[in-house]
């Protein structure tokens, strides 16, 4: 067909310039426009294509050459020259014509994507699951703190955290605010917290609504007779019950002190509440807020270590470069007992200089160059080694995380999200999680509704991958990393929530100090339903049985009966589920 049109455009010309069939002018030259063409990420770029001939005519020859673009990551182009972006690069766009007379004739332009810009920024009081741009309000106690994050909504669907951002609260009266978003509640009443980019003036805010509720009561946890090794650490949480019976996590507004220090001691500088073995013995940990005081025991064994698993551990285990890797260590120690020891180990990589990969005091490595590292975890006198193997990616896969699919479909209904992962396959065919550190992009559409784009997909740590749909459509889901680039899809739907139901049911007993993982189920008014459990609120009635935790999982604090539920807040009013019985025997 394309042919068949090149043949009556240089019909045209030969008409035009008195030429017979077989003296036809032929294409010498293709122009693509705009030659130098640079825009952010995420947004389109039209591209023509203006042919030459032998007798000197040009005609506009777009529809009839083949569009590549060098750079996937960086840009795809249909066949009508229409360039997408995904990720800041460059690439080369080419329009290329092949006839008999003329061979192949191919024109090029240099593609520059910019990083791309932001759009908007959305502030959020609750360190949530999954990041979002959407602003909620949120309610304190008064003297109570809060810290808040600003999120900002890029042109390339990715919602990211902010970090540089100018904060403040209005009226100071009501509530304080530092330069790192830190919230301190002062008196009763309703404050604007705003976060604003120096860069680009623009700005977001929320609500924080403080209320003259007292503290009743603080709950420490863990609680269970608690023990660790000396040298060990252990993380404790205060949970705040108020006079109106709402609850707060006050651990960073409470003071931390160990009643015997010669035993353990507790950090009451950020971060709080961790405590850390120091010889055998007992001491009280104690967390007080405004005349009120919590506590907890703590044990320190005489338990020595014998010996460090690592995960991933001895076998050599293959990391992209440029990505991270958490290794967890995990101490067994002469009674038998095992503890997570990644804040307490030492670590090391041979090569020392960095040169093939790095890794912090928290276990994560970083692959920096192909090559084999040596990471060693070591724990007094005791040493385990990690064989990393850093490899450039032959390719990437993107779906859905249960299952992968690809190709792939999601399906959620508005308000909601769902997380992709991105796999890569690394050159000895070996496969790795990528999602912390591929670069996220959601392409849509703007909503029919005008409020925004269809579909954004978190690129933060700890919720990378998850994408909310925000309106009815369709969009394209994109994870780039080491020059690499797979797509997706979700769908978004116009389904509301009509149930929300939590499992497991009925009478659930728990030993004392143990765990139970809760899942929140969403049925919509489509028939369809989705896992719902990192989207909603979760509550127990009586924190000192157990605690629930921002993923479902209700840790036990002592022996009795709490009520566990659920709370959505995608309808208004808010769907809650049934609840279920927690208890102790």
């Amino acid at each position: 067909m394309k042919k068949l049109l090149l043949v009556a455009v240089l019909a045209a010309l030969g008409a035009v310039v008195g030429c017979s069939d077989a003296q036809l002018p032929y294409l010498t030259a293709i122009q693509v426009n705009p030659g130098t063409p640079s825009v952010a990420a995420g947004r389109t770029q039209q591209f023509t294509a203006m042919g030459t001939f032998s007798n000197s005519q040009t005609r506009d020859i777009s529809s009839l050459v083949k569009w590549t673009s060098s750079t996937a990551p960086v840009s795809t182009i249909n066949a009508a020259g229409l360039a997408q972006t995904y990720s800041q690069g460059s690439s080369t766009i080419t329009a290329s014509f092949t006839s008999p007379a003329a061979g192949t004739v191919t024109g090029t332009a240099t593609f520059n994507v910019a990083a791309p810009a932001l759009l908007s920024i959305g502030v959020t009081g609750a360190v949530a699951v999954i990041a979002s741009p959407s602003s909620k309000g949120t309610t304190v106690a008064k003297g109570t703190g809060r810290q808040f994050q600003a999120y900002g909504l890029y042109s390339d669907g990715g919602v990211r955290l902010l970090s540089n951002v100018t904060w403040a609260s209005t009226p100071a009266t009501v509530a304080t605010i530092t330069n790192t978003g830190r919230a301190t509640s002062i008196n009763a009443g309703t404050a604007t917290i705003t976060a604003t980019d120096p860069a680009s003036a623009i700005s977001g805010n929320t609500q924080l609504v403080v209320t003259n509720a007292t503290i009743a009561s603080i709950v420490i946890y863990p609680r269970a007779g608690v023990t660790i090794a000396p040298l060990t650490r252990q993380p404790f949480f205060a949970l705040g019950v108020f006079s109106d019976n709402t609850q707060q996590d006050i651990t960073a507004d409470a003071n931390w002190v160990s009643t015997n220090v010669a035993a353990a001691t507790v950090s009451n500088t950020s971060p709080k509440g961790v405590a850390t073995g120091v010889a055998v013995g007992a001491t009280v940990l104690q967390a007080s807020f405004l005349g009120t005081t919590g506590q907890a025991a703590l044990g320190v064994t005489a338990a020595s270590l014998t010996s460090i698993t690592l995960t991933p551990g001895t076998t050599p285990t293959g990391v992209a470069t440029g990505s991270t890797l958490l290794i967890n260590a995990v101490g067994t120690f002469s009674d038998g007992s095992k503890q997570p020891i990644n804040l307490a180990t030492a670590w090391s990589v041979t090569p020392s200089n960095g040169s093939i990969a790095t890794v912090d005091q928290t276990g994560l490595v970083t692959g920096v160059a192909a090559g084999s590292a040596t990471v060693t975890a070591k724990f007094g006198t005791i040493t385990t080694n990690a064989v990393i193997n850093v490899q450039a990616v032959k390719s990437i896969a993107v779906g859905p995380a249960t299952p992968i699919v690809n190709p792939s479909t999601l399906s959620i209904a508005q308000a909601t999200a769902s997380q992709f992962i991105a796999t890569a396959t690394l050159t000895d065919g070996s496969t790795q999680d990528i999602s912390n550190s591929a670069t996220w992009v959601a392409i849509s559409p703007p909503a029919v509704s005008g409020t925004g784009p269809v579909a954004t997909i978190s690129d933060t740590l700890g919720s990378s991958g998850w994408a909310t749909g925000n309106a009815p459509g369709t969009a394209v889901i994109a994870a780039v990393f080491g020059g690499q680039s797979n797509l997706s899809s979700v769908t978004v739907t116009n389904a509301t929530l009509r149930t929300l139901a939590i499992t497991p049911t009925g009478n659930v007993h728990v030993v004392f100090g143990g765990t139970q993982q809760y899942q929140a189920t969403g049925t919509f008014s489509d028939s369809t339903t989705q896992n719902l459990t990192n989207q909603v609120t979760w509550n127990s009635s009586a924190p000192t049985v157990a605690v629930m935790s921002l993923t479902g999982l209700a840790t036990n604090t002592g022996p009795g009966t709490t009520n566990v539920s659920a709370t959505s807040n995608i309808t208004t009013p808010a769907t809650t589920s049934p609840a279920v019985v927690f208890s102790n025997p």
